[in-house]
């Protein structure tokens, strides 16, 4: 009996709490010059929390010498990543240690610029922000928690502009298509490797960490010209525990089939 108490949620006494991640990991394998990258934030009311966050210095992992900036796109907020140079950062290979032992003195690890067979391991730049999704109790008719996991469409924020939102025959992802802009100056066979990763999510303990969550992922390679482009993202929902059972699909499923793209800013 008391174990059944300990693995159940109890009112009024189990806490959720919410929140939100914005993840961007820039991988590039030659020098960039005069950079200026547009990428999609997460909008919710025409308004961003984690755009003023990064423009404010607010984030983490932004290099000192580049500057982050909101800019509006036919009404959507988007990021604005300014750099005078962005270099390639390689590094050696990991030192192998055996069970047990402790490494022979102090180890130096040697960054480079350029690929090498001492420095042959390409690492990303990442920066990004968290802002609190705030806390509620169980109770018998939450499902969830503070953010709608399984709905977020129109209820939070999610990366944006979406075009082409076109939904899974589970109702619980989503494709679509979004605007993204480079222009610097680079060697003409430069790769530039760009995630961006935003997601809501609810935690509670019981005999241990549970969670749900909605992702949105956009993953580019982008090699040619500067401007706009399209890239492809999707938008997973309804991942993870729930407290009424597994996630059922959008009432929002029909409504989006429309085709008409969200702020499109082509």
């Amino acid at each position: 009996m008391l174990f059944y108490q300990a693995a159940t949620p109890q009112e009024g006494n189990t806490e959720i709490a919410g929140t939100y991640r914005y993840d961007v990991s820039l991988t590039t394998d030659a020098v960039l010059r005069n950079v200026t990258l547009i990428i999609p934030l997460p909008v919710h009311n025409d308004t961003s929390a984690i755009g003023e966050i990064l423009s404010e210095s607010g984030g983490y992992g932004v290099p000192d010498d580049w500057n982050l900036s909101v800019r509006r796109q036919n009404g959507t907020p988007m990021l604005v990543v300014a750099a005078a140079n962005i270099t390639p950062i390689y590094a050696p290979l990991p030192i192998a240690v055996t069970a047990g032992e402790e490494p022979a003195g102090a180890v130096k690890v040697t960054y480079s610029s350029a690929y090498s067979d001492a420095t042959p391991i390409l690492l990303p730049y990442s920066f990004g922000a968290t802002v609190d999704g705030g806390s509620t109790y169980y109770t018998a008719d939450l499902d969830a928690g503070p953010i709608d996991t399984k709905h977020p469409l129109d209820t939070e924020p999610v990366l944006a502009p979406k075009g082409n939102l076109t939904p899974a025959a589970d109702g619980r992802r989503y494709t679509y298509d979004c605007p993204l802009y480079l222009s610097c100056d680079a060697p003409a066979t430069a790769n530039l490797t760009l995630s961006i990763r935003f997601s809501g999510s609810n935690e509670w303990w019981l005999l241990g960490w549970s969670s749900n969550a909605y992702t949105d992922l956009i993953l580019a390679e982008i090699q040619g010209e500067n401007g706009w482009r399209r890239v492809r993202g999707t938008l997973s929902t309804g991942e993870g525990r729930y407290f009424h059972g597994d996630p059922s699909p959008s009432p929002r499923f029909f409504s989006l089939q429309s085709g008409k793209d969200q702020n499109d800013v082509r």
